[in-house]
């Protein structure tokens, strides 16, 4: 793949802050609660042909399980680079779900203070959920992703009743675009965390022809182990299929793809990843995969980025982040490292920073450099400046759940 192909694919306003235990107290008392040919430095990265568009639809039932890996190399201890900074681990076990959601409030009343974080209060929520049984077998990895993404979700919220949280975030008729990354098939957004989202969607409620798993391609999305179905009954899965909404960014004007203009919610599904332009690519750049020309977008490290998840279509329409850290790259993307964890947030820029906390661990352990991971992801900053969420080390509260 070129180096444009392989670009491809990959809010509240400010206000006096009040803390978040506060503002969750408040709100839920009131309802019940050029570029380079591989997209990494000596990274490995593998090229592949041009994207081709493949209609052909097959059934979306059974969810395709990722594949077993070995194990990450063993620590060495070595330096962080000095301008670095750690999200501080917090405790194993955080406090037990409290709040209750009020079933006549309306949903979009539960909505707002579930989705709450900074500026509009004084820090911004990580959850880390790990389990070392996510790879055992696809049955029972698929029942343990689910159970992954209940505990988080569940600390997430502070909400424990599983499927009003997953009420109160969608309406019953929303159109629900699920939004992966597969530029490179080898690791992509593994399709065991997709379909867990899908299902809990499909347990409050919501119709499965209104959910639509998304990336640019038929043949990415179906060379990554997804079903493609365009118009058939069931989940919904396929390619872009035409452009849509302008959107005139700092550095080049592109497109939507017209599924973002179509949708009513965005689900963020990233990965982990080391980027030689941008130092990682999880939550933020996920989205050049949702526009028509993100090789315009590369420039002065990414810093389109933040731009780009400014705009209405994804800033307005995303309801909740996961991103799947079952594995991780913090060098070779076909050298992925096994971090067993799900990361969400209602804060896309909070979650990258704490997934980029793990790509730098990794890449301390190996012995190699993780400065340009720091360096390099200035746009972290300034997707903070724009008051798209919190990068800043004391504006994160991390939360950290280990189920074994």
């Amino acid at each position: 793949m070129n180096n444009d192909e392989q670009s491809r694919k990959e809010s509240a306003g400010p206000g006096a802050p009040v803390s978040r235990r506060s503002f969750m107290g408040m709100a839920l008392s009131a309802v019940g609660s050029t570029l380079l040919a591989a997209c990494g430095v000596n990274s490995g990265v593998p090229t592949e042909p041009p994207p081709t568009t493949n209609s052909a639809a097959a059934s979306p039932t059974d969810t395709v399980a990722p594949t077993q890996t070995s194990a990450p190399p063993a620590p060495t201890s070595t330096p962080l680079p000095a301008t670095y900074t750690a999200v501080p681990a917090t405790p194993a076990s955080p406090p037990p779900p409290t709040a209750t959601l009020d079933p006549s409030v309306p949903p979009d009343s539960s909505r707002a203070a579930l989705m709450a974080h900074w500026p509009a209060t004084e820090t911004s929520r990580v959850v880390k959920v790990r389990h070392s049984g996510a790879w055992a077998g696809t049955d029972t990895a698929q029942e343990t992703v689910l159970q992954m993404l209940d505990d988080g979700l569940s600390t997430l919220t502070g909400v424990a009743d599983k499927l009003s949280v997953w009420r109160a975030l969608f309406n019953a008729g929303d159109r629900v675009l699920l939004k992966v990354n597969c530029i490179d098939s080898s690791l992509p957004t593994p399709p065991v965390v997709t379909y867990a989202v899908a299902q809990r969607l499909l347990d409050a409620g919501l119709s499965p022809e209104n959910i639509l798993i998304f990336d640019r391609t038929d043949r990415e999305l179906e060379a990554s182990g997804y079903k493609l179905n365009e118009s058939g009954p069931g989940i919904r899965c396929h390619g872009a299929r035409g452009e849509g909404t302008e959107a005139a960014l700092s550095q080049a004007t592109v497109r939507f793809y017209k599924e973002f203009d179509e949708c009513d919610a965005v689900i963020n599904l990233p990965l982990p990843r080391s980027h030689p332009f941008a130092g990682i690519t999880v939550a933020l750049k996920n989205h050049y995969g949702s526009v028509n020309q993100p090789m315009r977008l590369h420039g002065n490290s990414c810093e389109a980025a933040a731009d780009l998840n400014a705009q209405p279509n994804i800033r307005d329409k995303t309801r909740l982040i996961v991103g799947s850290a079952l594995l991780v790259a913090s060098g070779n993307w076909r050298n992925p490292e096994t971090e067993d964890s799900l990361l969400l947030s209602f804060d896309p820029v909070a979650l990258d920073t704490v997934a980029r906390d793990i790509l730098v661990r990794y890449r301390e352990a190996q012995g190699q450099p993780a400065g340009s991971l720091i360096d390099v992801s200035r746009y972290l900053q300034t997707a903070q400046s724009l008051n798209l969420g919190a990068t800043d080390v004391k504006l994160i509260e991390l939360l950290e759940v280990n189920q074994g």
